[in-house]
């Protein structure tokens, strides 16, 4: 016999919220959705009793929390189904929504087979940090070695595009091993703090070797690539976000560098990078605590794609910044 519940689901906060879960609850036979608020974080239906754990594992499956469910006007509480939908976060290994920052360290260090992918990725992420620096210094002493200017300027700056990169490419790496539904608001998010830190970083380095034109360009264009990759799983709210944020950013990373051109520029840009690395390991963080771990059974990147494609950028980025066009004020008049 028909019933009507109201489901309380967490994470529900636009109208494409409320539309993913429509479509996926909507899959569930025999449903029929009778109203759904992102205001109130509830959905009303008309279900037998018999559906309310397909019904749970439907949002579960949209990227949102089923808390819990009861009968229209009744004061029941939510029934077994719910609450075992709703004890993990979709990756099938524990649940991170409570986890807290300080034990992310303590977990990456300890031998748990559920963080075994966040701990593949941050090896392969000082593996390949590692190994450009070591590149660059092999390729200093090879090639610019007797150029006092070079070592005292750009070295310096190449050396922190290669900790920028690595830091980008494996944020990147980490977002895009989930292969799950991801929240509109998770995914904005993403594609903002993505496109922005992108652009910023690629916006400061090409600033002081490049000029103000040329490193507004190129890093806004950059910061927009990014932004769009990091905002797309939520349609075209996220990739406005995205794009929003890239060309912002671009922006404002060169004007910084240039207008820091006469100051020690290599150390304010030390101390910018490890922020933006920082604000880059908090968006895995919150990755983590809204959708999950990847999970024992996730498709990681494999360590030589990783360390590939943040050679593959690196030379690029490390050629435009040595051998790129110019326009007015550059560090170290290079």
């Amino acid at each position: 016999m028909e019933e009507k519940y109201v489901f309380d689901i967490g994470g529900m906060t636009c109208n494409s919220c409320e539309r993913m879960i429509s479509k996926s609850v909507g899959h569930v036979p025999g449903v029929s959705i009778e109203s759904i608020s992102a205001a109130s974080g509830k959905m009303a239906v008309s279900a037998e009793e018999s559906a309310l754990g397909e019904i749970a594992k439907a949002i579960e499956s949209a990227g949102y929390k089923a808390l819990g469910n009861k009968k229209a006007g009744g004061d029941g509480n939510a029934s077994d189904a719910d609450e075992s939908a709703s004890d993990g976060q979709g990756s099938g290994c524990c649940n991170t929504s409570e986890l807290k920052a300080n034990h992310v360290l303590e977990n990456l260090m300890s031998s748990k087979p559920e963080w075994k992918a966040e701990r593949q990725l941050l090896l392969y992420a000082f593996a390949t940090m590692t190994g450009l620096l070591l590149l660059l210094g092999l390729a200093y002493v090879g090639l610019w070695r007797g150029d006092a200017k070079f070592a005292s300027t750009t070295l310096p700056l190449l050396a922190i595009g290669a900790v920028s990169i690595v830091a980008i490419v494996g944020a990147g790496a980490h977002f895009d091993a989930f292969h799950k539904p991801i929240t509109c608001s998770t995914g904005m998010m993403e594609g903002m703090t993505f496109g922005m830190m992108s652009g910023f970083l690629v916006g400061a380095l090409l600033g002081a070797t490049n000029g103000m034109f040329w490193g507004s360009l190129l890093a806004s264009i950059i910061g927009c690539v990014a932004g769009w990759w990091g905002g797309r799983t939520s349609g075209v709210m996220g990739v406005m976000e995205g794009l929003m944020a890239g060309i912002m950013s671009g922006t404002m990373g060169a004007m910084l560098s240039v207008m820091l051109v006469a100051e020690p520029l290599p150390i304010f840009l030390a101390f910018l990078t490890l922020v933006c690395v920082i604000i880059l390991m908090a968006l895995s963080y919150m990755n983590v605590k809204e959708i999950g771990l990847i999970g024992t059974t996730a498709k990681i990147p494999a360590f030589t794609s990783m360390a590939s494609t943040c050679l593959i950028f690196f030379i690029l980025l490390s050629a435009i910044m040595i051998y790129g066009p110019k326009s007015g004020l550059v560090f170290g008049g290079i």
